[in-house]
């Protein structure tokens, strides 16, 4: 199966999208890696499930946690927050 080309599919990777080719796995800690080329011919390490090596629907499953409603209704307590005015709770 390797070497070949997998696409980074977790959406939580910086390289999320991209194409790298993959030469060999390795295990560290438990965690079964990819050794990669990177896009700047650099060696490197991927999660092999943070890929579609292991097939379409090895994300990892993060995904948008705040919609835009919950986002606005954040920076109007962080911004209580910083203005003092958290309603007596501690941190």
């Amino acid at each position: 199966m390797l070497p070949c080309e997998v696409r980074v599919t977790s959406p939580t990777h910086p390289l999320s999208g991209r194409l790298v080719a993959a030469r060999s796995f390795k295990r560290l800690g438990g965690e079964l890696l990819l050794v990669v080329v990177l896009p700047d011919g650099s060696p490197g390490t991927v999660r092999a499930d943070a890929t579609d090596v292991l097939g379409a629907g090895s994300s990892d499953g993060a995904g948008t946690v705040l919609d835009v409603a919950g986002l606005r209704r954040l920076r109007t307590l962080v911004s209580a927050l910083a203005a003092g005015t958290g309603g007596g709770r501690g941190r």
